[in-house]
């Protein structure tokens, strides 16, 4: 089997959809607007993918595929479940697992996994992250950042060259040297490397901060109760305040205004024929229009009623470009 899909976007929740295995939440931090780009590369049990955004953002992932375990490789000023990722580490999520990212600026993520069960059939191989690899989460530390540089640069340059020349992942021989390079580089990392777990708490912390994203999502454009918020979550207030702040850099509280701030833009960004500011305000529970409007143009540069206009304006509005191939 083998995919290879590139999805580019200026709204978090349709770069959200693009990858495969897993719910996917993005806020953006900082800025007007957002951009992002996502590429999703799985060749006969191995997987390549790379996300970039172009602000501070804050990514949450959960439910990956049961039977990967994926390694990240993070670019500088980011932070993985609220501790710092190194210039010479990797950082490992187990399977049925995820995480948080929050990155004080533009970010690229690059990822790689292996299908568990295709890998254990291969022993051969010898792979330092294969199955033969701790089941936690935590951090593979290189004592170089050599093989992890040139891990991220071969990539770009496959993902590059399947944009330019998508139709050469429909050759057997090349899907068979491309995984042949990716182990290769893959193999370099773990070989140049340990393996430090995680602290147990972490992933306590994990799973709560991913039913307090769930939550969030399960409330739709609603506000949520804050007792109820901490049942579901399983956490007391404090604790959830402490974990929620850790992770993303905001309250709870603040973080859902946030993420309701978001989701305004898109509703104003691409209205009905009925649409009023009013009417968004109300409905994703901002009882001050004033404070609203004030909240918005401090967070987008432009007051919602501005928004509005301007997409009413717009005849064709530009939709995410997304180009995939698949066998």
């Amino acid at each position: 089997m083998y995919i290879y899909r590139r999805t580019a976007s200026d709204n978090g929740e349709d770069l959200a959809r693009a990858i495969p295995g897993a719910n996917f939440y993005c806020v953006s931090e900082s800025g007007p607007s957002f951009g992002g780009r996502y590429w999703h590369f799985h060749v006969d049990g191995l997987v390549l993918s790379r996300l970039e955004v172009d602000q501070a953002s804050v990514v949450t992932t959960d439910e990956r595929v049961p039977n990967f375990k994926v390694w990240h490789v993070m670019s500088p000023r980011c932070s993985a479940n609220g501790e710092d990722v190194g210039s010479a580490e990797l950082v490992a999520v187990r399977p049925g697992e995820g995480g948080t990212m929050r990155s004080a600026d533009k970010a690229d993520v690059t990822t790689f996994g292996f299908e568990a069960s295709r890998f254990a059939r291969a022993p051969e191989l010898e792979l330092p992250f294969g199955a033969s690899s701790p089941d936690s989460a935590g951090r593979w530390r290189l004592a170089s950042t050599v093989p992890r540089q040139r891990f991220v640069t071969l990539s770009q340059i496959m993902l590059t060259q399947l944009d330019t020349e998508p139709r050469a992942i429909q050759s057997a021989g090349v899907r068979a040297a491309l995984r042949n390079n990716m182990l290769e580089a893959i193999v370099a990392m773990g070989e140049a490397g340990t393996f430090r777990p995680d602290r147990a708490t972490a992933g306590r912390h994990t799973r709560i901060m991913l039913r307090f994203e769930d939550a969030l999502d399960a409330a739709g454009d609603q506000p949520i109760d804050m007792a109820d918020l901490c049942r579901r979550c399983g956490a007391s207030r404090r604790s959830l305040e402490a974990i929620v702040q850790l992770r993303t850099g905001k309250s709870p509280w603040e973080y859902q205004r946030w993420r309701r701030l978001w989701r305004a833009r898109a509703m104003l960004r691409q209205p009905g024929a009925e649409t009023t500011v009013t009417d968004v305000a109300f409905r994703l529970g901002f009882w001050h229009l004033s404070r609203f409007a004030a909240n918005y143009a401090a967070t987008f540069g432009e007051r919602p009623s501005d928004t509005l206009t301007k997409a009413l304006g717009t005849r064709s509005r530009p939709q995410p470009r997304s180009s995939a191939i698949s066998g």
